[in-house]
């Protein structure tokens, strides 16, 4: 009986005891746990992942198809540059009702596939342009140096 009195009275002296003054100010000026980033946050940075691998697969494709053109990427580039100079004075980020991107009628960016990319071509890359109009054209390049007003 005397073991659970004394038992009793440690946890009722424990319970009520004052808190000492250091012990007080730990507290006060402990920092907060912090909740780790916020929803938008994270959401900013899936997109910008996603954007990164969109951009990784575009250019991975477009090397496949620059080595079987036995061209550099960088030369292929160029040569749609000069598309793109010739149908909408090098503009790839237009975006208007009919034509988008390089000259693409919008049409033709949803059929071929452009909407994993962007909801208009003037949404996409340059890169991720030149990958649909490479599945437009399949694999030709249209000519440079003279211009389709009707668009492609």
């Amino acid at each position: 009986m005397r073991r659970i009195l004394l038992t009793l009275a440690v946890a009722l002296f424990s319970v009520t005891a004052p808190v000492s003054p250091a012990t007080a100010a730990d507290v006060r000026h402990s920092p907060a746990r912090h909740p780790g980033p916020s929803p938008r946050v994270l959401a900013i940075e899936q997109l910008q992942d996603h954007r990164q691998r969109l951009q990784s697969e575009a250019t991975t494709a477009l090397g496949v198809f620059a080595t079987r053109l036995h061209l550099t990427l960088q030369q292929m580039m160029d040569k749609w540059q000069r598309v793109a100079v010739c149908e909408v004075d090098g503009r790839w980020n237009m975006v208007g009702p009919i034509y988008s991107g390089i000259g693409f009628l919008n049409i033709n960016w949803i059929h071929f596939g452009g909407t994993h990319f962007g909801a208009r071509a003037g949404d996409a890359t340059p890169v991720q342009q030149v990958l649909v109009a490479m599945r437009i054209t399949q694999t030709w390049i249209p000519d440079q140096y003279g211009c389709s007003p009707l668009g492609w």
